[in-house]
């Protein structure tokens, strides 16, 4: 096996890696200097390079591997066991060819594929979403975790929040006065459940300005917690926000990435609209 050393180090691998490790390094190597996508001279050649390791790995080691001839013996048997044992080497060889070619042919569409999408307008806004979708994912985690001081105080006064939306008014939530003069707006949720003359002490997050939760102690003196997200949970953004950045580990033209971006460009923007507004 260590005949083949040098075609296992052109497609980055140790020797003896596993025949769907080779068709994974290939694929990614080939998509990377394949000429319809890396028109650059040094490309070409290692592209070549890159095929022709493959076909080595896939075609001879797979021979070197067979069973050793036995030594031929007079007899007719033994003969007769020499031409089987042709027969089988040759249909082998055949399959092995004829994959090599579906392997290229499937290769060359695909590249095709991926280099007329990298013209198009759609892979700069694939590409920019995906960056845009990392960004908001940091945010949304550090914002689960960093909370600015505490604030407290006396409900002196509540009043409903009314939006409209095509033309009909809706209760949005509350606003609540403090007796200093500041005021919270809740979702309608859990401004219902707070009373004037109540006392709240609640912790705005850093970036995003969400209270995760409020700590009430009403006019009987009695004390609960009331989770207050106007959000949908983090969790659900996290996964959200991380569907594409399975851009960032997967093959380029594989229907993962594709369906990725897709997902990016037209999705992450208006969710990320719509977190940011509501």
């Amino acid at each position: 096996m260590q005949r083949f050393a040098k075609a296992y180090e052109i497609l980055g691998l140790k020797v003896g890696a596993s025949p769907d490790e080779v068709k994974r390094a290939y694929r990614k190597l080939a998509f990377k200097y394949h000429p319809d996508i890396n028109n650059s001279v040094v490309a070409h050649e290692l592209f070549i390079h890159v095929q022709k390791a493959y076909e080595i790995i896939t075609t001879a080691e797979k021979t070197w591997s067979e069973v050793k001839p036995e030594q031929r013996s007079g007899n007719a048997q033994a003969h007769e066991r020499d031409r089987m044992r042709i027969n089988r080497e040759e249909a082998m060889r055949f399959a092995r060819e004829r994959a090599q070619r579906i392997d290229r042919m499937q290769l060359q569409r695909e590249a095709r594929q991926f280099a007329h999408f990298k013209k198009s307008i759609f892979y700069p806004w694939t590409i920019a979403m995906t960056y845009v979708s990392l960004v908001m994912f940091i945010l949304v985690l550090a914002d689960a975790f960093l909370l600015t001081n505490v604030n407290h105080g006396y409900v002196k006064a509540k009043e409903v929040v009314t939006s409209n939306f095509l033309g009909v008014d809706y209760n949005s939530g509350y606003k609540l006065t403090f007796g200093n003069g500041d005021t919270i707006e809740l979702n309608s949720g859990v401004g219902s459940q707070i009373t004037p003359e109540s006392h709240i002490s609640f912790a705005k997050s850093l970036i995003f300005s969400d209270i995760p939760r409020i700590y009430v102690v009403d006019k009987d003196l009695k004390a609960h917690t009331k989770n207050t997200f106007n959000k949908p949970p983090y969790i659900f953004f996290l996964i959200f926000l991380a569907v594409p950045l399975l851009l960032f580990c997967v093959d380029r033209p594989s229907a993962v990435f594709y369906s990725a971006g897709a997902f990016a460009r037209y999705a992450i923007i208006i969710f990320i609209l719509a977190y940011i507004i509501f």
